[in-house]
């Protein structure tokens, strides 16, 4: 049995709230998103669409509307410096993150975990279809996703990704909705 002060202890971290309703409503959003169709493009209705843009094909299009970058979805203390020139394709300053740190060792392991979420969800949702959810990690990590298509190549092929000596594909995955149990991971 508890005594009186461990169990004042027990029972405030059990009615301690950490997190606002609103929170993880958009919280739940980047890990099990609702997913919306556009022009022949499937979205993350939290990054919106428009179908494609000009030249390239839709799984292009997807690919670069499709991608999260995981530090930028969370407060981190991974932060190494900020660059100092600005991106005029961006228009933003772009972060530079401690690899180490234990903030990006965990946006890693989130990611990861986002991404199975993502191809989980996309097989529930669209069971008739397939798609390739894709995690990679080199200087924030990345996940994205785009749905197959037969007259289009993939945005990483697993050759590709085995093969890969840039170190943004290091401990990459892969899962495709077809073989969600078994994703192809990049040592």
């Amino acid at each position: 049995m508890l005594n009186n002060s461990q169990g004042h202890t027990a029972m405030a971290r059990r009615t301690q709230k950490q997190v606002s309703v609103g929170i993880a409503s958009e919280l739940r959003q980047v890990f099990w998103p609702d997913f919306i169709e556009e022009s022949g493009c499937v979205f993350a209705a939290f990054h919106g669409g428009e179908g494609p843009a000009g030249s390239g094909t839709k799984t292009d299009w997807e690919c670069f509307v499709n991608h999260t970058h995981v530090m930028d979805e969370f407060f981190n203390n991974a932060t190494f410096q900020r660059r100092e020139n600005i991106s005029k394709e961006l228009d933003e300053i772009e972060e530079i993150y401690d690899e180490s740190h234990p903030d990006f060792v965990t946006a890693c392991e989130l990611g990861r975990a986002i991404a199975r979420m993502w191809a989980t969800k996309l097989k529930a949702d669209f069971p008739n279809e397939q798609f390739r959810v894709y995690y990679t990690q080199y200087d924030n990590p990345i996940v994205r996703f785009h749905k197959v298509r037969p007259d289009e190549h993939v945005w990483l092929t697993d050759e590709e990704l085995l093969g890969a000596t840039d170190p943004s594909f290091r401990d990459a995955l892969i899962y495709d909705t077809e073989h969600l149990t078994a994703p192809l991971v990049k040592k």
